[in-house]
């Protein structure tokens, strides 16, 4: 059970100044928590209702939880649905410590590196999926600038579906990330449908700006960038979905 301050705390969850403030995050669907599982962050509670205790899924979670000496609480069902952050509740949900990184740690690593900048992406399904663009084409991290959805939001880790446990996402602004991208010795591109395509060889260290979907990219980041950077496009549309040109250009840099 939850008693009533934790029922208030957990709800207050949905809220971003609430994350930051405390450092936690909701996850929620036993595929997030099977990659939350795997992914070493810190869980600190297991919230499931109390109609899928006798169901398999519900039997797996709880074993696993005594297992790991995890905290589980069974509430009943009309608990879980006041708790849970989508409109057709899953069957668990999980409370995680929101994983501490800076962006030294993703812009010193040594070597030939792709880093994504995020700058004012608004959508919380874009933001997922480049997300998990970046973590399969091997980016070294994910930045996210002024503007952009919160990567902790529930929408936003529905929809990275389990990558944003597995690759390093930090928010940074402008000024701050400009003299560490220098320091680190990353060019630094940004997406446009003006820009020219992507030419070998690549320089080793790259920065890739992706815009706001509708504005584009910012005046702040234009004033960063080293080169823009589009795709050809032979056909009618007008342009492509954020998401779906950042895959292309990280195929183009990472190939």
């Amino acid at each position: 059970m939850l008693s009533a301050r934790e029922s208030k705390r957990l709800r207050a969850l949905v809220r971003r100044e609430e994350r930051a403030e405390s450092g936690l995050f909701l996850a929620e669907g036993a595929r997030v928590i099977e990659d939350l599982l795997n992914s070493g962050l810190t869980i600190r509670m297991f919230i499931v209702p109390e109609s899928i205790v006798d169901r398999p899924e519900g039997r797996n979670l709880i074993v696993e939880a005594d297992q790991r000496g995890l905290d589980l609480r069974i509430v009943p069902n009309h608990e879980f649905e006041r708790l849970a952050v989508t409109e057709t509740p899953r069957n668990a949900l999980a409370v995680v410590e929101i994983p501490a990184v800076s962006p030294e740690q993703i812009l010193f690593a040594p070597g030939r590196a792709v880093v994504l900048l995020l700058d004012g992406i608004q959508d919380p399904g874009n933001f997922g999926t480049l997300v998990r663009s970046a973590e399969a084409f091997g980016a070294a991290g994910v930045l996210t600038l002024p503007g952009t959805v919160d990567p902790w939001n529930p929408k936003s880790v529905r929809s990275a579906a389990g990558s944003s446990f597995r690759i390093p996402i930090v928010g940074v602004s402008w000024n701050d990330v400009a003299q560490l991208l220098h320091r680190a010795e990353f060019v630094v591109w940004g997406a446009s449908m003006e820009g020219e395509a992507v030419q070998a060889p690549v320089p080793e260290r790259v920065a890739l700006v992706m815009g706001n979907e509708g504005a584009g990219l910012s005046a702040a980041a234009r004033a960063a960038l080293d080169r823009v950077v589009g795709i050809p496009t032979p056909g009618r549309a007008e342009s492509l979905n954020v998401a779906a040109a950042a895959a292309i250009l990280l195929h183009e840099l990472t190939r």
